[in-house]
């Protein structure tokens, strides 16, 4: 990324962290305070998103601030987006993604929870490491270790959050 970017997209992630910074901060003050069943303040369970919420306003007000100081208003005005964004691989990379988590957060409440877990894992996997330019049978390697990661790795988490952590998992 060259410089000219940099301040570009420094100066539109801090808008974007900013804006989500006061979300979770509005939204943590919303949360119950617990002093009516005589628990201590400090237990209200809006405590830690709400210093979290104030660290990300802070930060990513000074990156805002250091981006104007870097006149990024000028570069702005060259262009938001470069010409080569959308063709790049890392771009088609990102989307991909977002679309895969998107959609594992959809399915999430509708299907018991292991079945998103593994297939989310399984194509994630699947998508990145599999060359669609060669043929199937050299790579069926990749997608059985796949398939193994995805099971292995839901069963751990099912059974963590289950048995360790004491949550019922939709």
């Amino acid at each position: 990324m060259t410089e000219k970017s940099m301040l570009k997209a420094d100066f539109f992630t801090s808008l974007v962290l900013t804006a989500f910074g006061a979300a979770v901060l509005i939204l943590s003050i919303q949360m119950p305070i617990l002093a009516e069943v005589n628990q201590s303040q400090y237990s209200a369970p809006g405590i830690v998103p709400g210093f979290i919420g104030v660290m990300l306003i802070l930060l990513s007000g000074s990156m805002l601030i250091r981006s104007l100081k870097r006149n990024a208003f000028a570069e702005i005005k060259e262009g938001l987006v470069p010409k080569s964004f959308f063709t790049q691989e890392t771009t088609r990379r990102i989307g991909l993604t977002v679309l895969l988590c998107v959609l594992y957060a959809f399915f999430l409440g509708k299907l018991w929870f292991p079945i998103p877990t593994f297939l989310f894992i399984f194509i994630f996997i699947s998508v990145f490491e599999y060359d669609f330019k060669t043929a199937f049978k050299p790579q069926m390697k990749k997608v059985i270790v796949a398939a193994i990661i995805g099971l292995i790795t839901t069963i751990a988490v099912t059974l963590v959050f289950q048995k360790l952590f004491l949550v019922n998992l939709p």
